[in-house]
């Protein structure tokens, strides 16, 4: 039985358990896979003891991802020079590799599934922590006209920003906000909280798409915000989750899940 586990707080609403559990049935794997809620200071005592039951991974989400880093000997992908951390690989040789699959995922969910091109499109990114840094990169390969940056704390905007230096990547304060982007994800933990950003209102326009990287049972409060506003098209990232599942099961065992199976099977439609 290969153990693996995901390890966050807030941790109760987590679907990973059961869409690993779904790839894993495609090739015969038998696993067991834990949410686990962590203190916020608990979260290299939970690695060490998954890691003393010889356990073959795990996931990180928030508020976690940057604190991974320093768990990891060795950094790869898109994680590289960011520090945002979601995959642990525990390697037979004793080292953990760190990854990041959330900007696979997003990408994947947004150009294949929701038939999103990001190419010469206004882009708006709101929030600038793990989740947000983990996704620029991706979001910069794609060619967008612009990759704007917003939080409510602007310094952290700028500090993003100058991560990855970029012609397009721009931090943006409220009043600096375009109006009407064509691509509008939110990347900001408010959501978690039950509350959404204090953005303006003419950030939306007739042919928004907006894209929540947080996903519920419910409509989120930035999606619920974003159609009060009129958006048209809108996006929870449970598609992205679930690709980004996929990436860190490659990871873990070299093998490919076939992802539309689990999207059908869990949102009973082909598309979210």
């Amino acid at each position: 039985m290969i153990n693996l586990a995901v390890f966050g707080n807030p941790i109760a609403h987590s679907r990973s358990p059961e869409i690993h559990g779904l790839f894993a049935q495609q090739f015969g794997i038998a696993l067991t896979y834990q949410k686990v809620l962590v203190p916020e200071d608990g979260l290299a005592q939970a690695v060490a003891e998954l890691i003393r039951q010889g356990a073959r991974g795990c996931n990180i989400t928030v508020p976690f991802k940057s604190q991974a880093l320093a768990l990891c000997d060795e950094v790869k992908g898109d994680a590289i020079g960011l520090g945002v951390i979601n995959t642990l690989d525990f390697a037979p040789n004793g080292r953990v590799y760190g990854y990041n699959t959330d900007a696979q995922g997003l990408i994947t969910d947004l150009k294949d599934h929701l038939k999103q091109s990001i190419q010469g499109r206004k882009v708006l990114l709101i929030g600038a922590g793990g989740a947000a840094q983990g996704v620029v990169p991706a979001l910069l390969r794609e060619a967008p006209e612009t990759l704007h940056v917003w939080n409510r704390t602007p310094e952290r905007a700028e500090h993003l920003v100058h991560l990855v230096p970029s012609s397009q990547l721009l931090a943006r304060t409220h009043e600096q906000l375009d109006a009407q982007y064509d691509l509008v994800i939110n990347a900001s933990a408010a959501g978690l909280k039950g509350s959404t950003p204090d953005l303006p209102s003419r950030i939306i326009g007739p042919n928004s798409f907006c894209y929540d990287l947080s996903y519920s049972d419910s409509e989120t409060p930035f999606l619920r915000w974003a159609s009060g506003l009129g958006a048209p098209h809108q996006a929870d990232g449970f598609g992205m989750l679930i690709e980004q599942a996929a990436a860190a099961f490659h990871i873990w065992f070299g093998l490919s899940p076939d992802t539309q199976v689990v999207r059908t099977k869990m949102l009973g439609k082909s598309n979210p």
